[in-house]
């Protein structure tokens, strides 16, 4: 047990040290750490390394292509989905129905858990969750890591507080990288045996090397074939649907004069708004692939930067034990993963100077002002509690419901910003007084801890808001994840200000 503990002490260390190490001599990680692996496999009376197939395929795959499904946004991943599909895998539709599900299942529970700890140990347990269920089902358990990922990354935002999501985001970002890590290491320490069970082997390290060359160049070549022709298909089909953007207009506006007409309502008005939406995200989708098209520079970038690495590693690791020549295709997989990662990874920057593809824009400032004016919206549709309306009715008899409404905002703000400014006085920065100076102590308490309600309230509704926008596919990612980010700094700075004025 103590060398157990011993070991994940040092693969921690050594992974933490290498990433430390790559920033300083700009080459990369999972090369230092294949080093390091190898380095200390040569360690005189170091017992033989072997990883066992089965902790590759049921602990090290499932966690490590959740996390990278659950930072992928969810509009990029649909509007992407064919190149991604032609490039990499078809989802199987019995994973993708039943793991789906299952991810909706596993982000309900957590919505019910208000506590950062079993949260987050429930989101450890989501890939596996995902993974054994799929497995039974002779699906890929694997591709239902992955849906997994994709439902959390959809419907957190939504169901799941700050605390939870930015708790849940630091420890997958932390166990991906340990989990990459893990895989080049350990590949590394186990070298050391697959080389020497070459030696006995009919084929031996030359011609595993010359295989391995080869599927480098070959890769390169097939995806060359693909990616030029995949890119200039979807220029073609692009081009194609523009010219139907003004149908959709027309039919969008028909849409919005039915929803407004004083004749009545449409019979079924959340369908002829379900519809307005898919309308108005088709319109988005002709504008996103009209202003993101990739060309041939973009497509030689994507050609280049299609290295091996950890999954391939971890993919070979799967091999049953008995496999004949387990050994050797071991070692074509780590000369493949080691040749890319050092060809191809080291020279990226230098590829991408030479061919110079187009670089992706800032976040357009109209985009900005239009969430602000979404977020202010938001607001006014959000309807202040009754005691903070009596209590300004009660000052100002003659204020109409849109005075109330913008005074209970303005007083909302205000707690917030004494509560910003580490203060429970009753004036925000530059504001004046507030009506909370001529009430009673006991009154005071009670609207005060209203005030915070509805603060987090407007709060609620501002990110229902931004999410319903991005349903629309209208707004980019950068621009939705930068006003969420705002509100939930704003929240978590509200709640951990208002539990130390408690």
């Amino acid at each position: 047990m103590t060398a157990v503990l011993i070991g994940v002490i040092a693969v921690l260390v050594v992974t933490a040290a290498a990433e430390l190490l790559s920033e300083r001599t700009r080459i990369a990680a999972p090369i230092l750490l294949l080093a390091i692996g190898a380095a200390v496999a040569r360690i005189p009376n170091m017992p033989e390394f072997e990883i066992d197939p089965e902790l590759v395929l049921m602990v090290i795959l499932p966690p490590l292509l959740y996390s990278a499904a659950v930072n992928m946004p969810i509009n990029e991943f649909r509007r992407n989905l064919m190149p991604i599909g032609t490039l990499a895998i078809v989802l199987v539709a019995v994973s993708a129905a039943v793991i789906g599900f299952v991810g909706r299942v596993m982000i309900w529970m957590r919505s019910k858990i208000h506590e950062v700890t079993p949260d987050t140990v429930l989101s450890l347990a989501t890939p596996f969750v995902a993974f054994l269920p799929a497995e039974h089902l002779h699906a890929s358990g694997l591709v239902a890591a992955v849906v997994a990922g994709l439902v959390a990354s959809s419907r957190g935002p939504r169901v799941l507080t700050p605390t939870q999501r930015m708790s849940s985001k630091t420890t997958w970002n932390s166990l991906m990288m340990i989990l990459e890590s893990s895989v080049f290491l350990l590949m590394g320490l186990e070298l050391t045996a697959v080389v020497d069970d070459l030696h006995g082997d009919s084929y031996g390290w030359q011609l595993a090397a010359g295989i391995a060359a080869l599927a480098l160049v070959l890769s390169l070549v097939l995806r060359t074939i693909v990616v030029f022709p995949l890119l200039r298909w979807l220029a073609r089909r692009s081009e194609r649907r523009s010219q139907y953007r003004p149908q959709l207009e027309k039919a969008t506006q028909r849409v919005d004069a039915a929803l407004d007409s004083p004749d009545g309502a449409p019979a079924n008005p959340g369908r002829v708004a379900e519809f307005r939406q898919r309308m108005t995200r088709m319109i988005s989708d002709l504008d996103y692939h009209s202003d993101h098209a990739l060309g041939p520079r973009e497509g030689a970038v994507m050609i280049w930067a299609g290295m091996r690495g950890a999954i391939t590693l971890a993919a070979a690791q799967t091999l049953p034990l008995a496999t004949p020549h387990r050994s050797f295709l071991i070692f074509v997989a780590f000369l493949v993963a080691a040749g890319s990662l050092l060809i191809q990874g080291t020279t990226l920057n230098l590829a991408v100077k030479l061919i110079r593809p187009r670089e992706a824009g800032e976040v357009n400032p109209e985009e900005h002002e239009e969430l602000r004016a979404i977020l202010r919206g938001a607001v006014r549709t959000a309807t202040p509690p009754q005691p903070i309306q009596d209590l300004l009715a009660k000052m100002d008899p003659d204020a109409d419901s849109e005075e109330l409404r913008k005074a209970a905002v303005a007083l909302a703000r205000q707690q917030f910003e004494a509560m910003r400014a580490h203060s429970a006085d009753d004036v925000g920065p530059g504001g004046p007084p507030s009506p909370l100076s001529k009430i009673s102590p006991e009154e005071r308490r009670a609207v005060v801890q209203t005030s915070y309600d509805y603060a987090l309230a407007l709060i609620s509704a501002q990110r229902d808001a931004l999410l319903d926008a991005n349903d629309t596919g209208v707004f980019s990612p950068e621009a939705i994840g930068e006003a969420l980010d705002r509100l939930d700094a704003d929240q978590l700075s509200l709640e951990t200000r208002a539990v130390s004025l408690n």
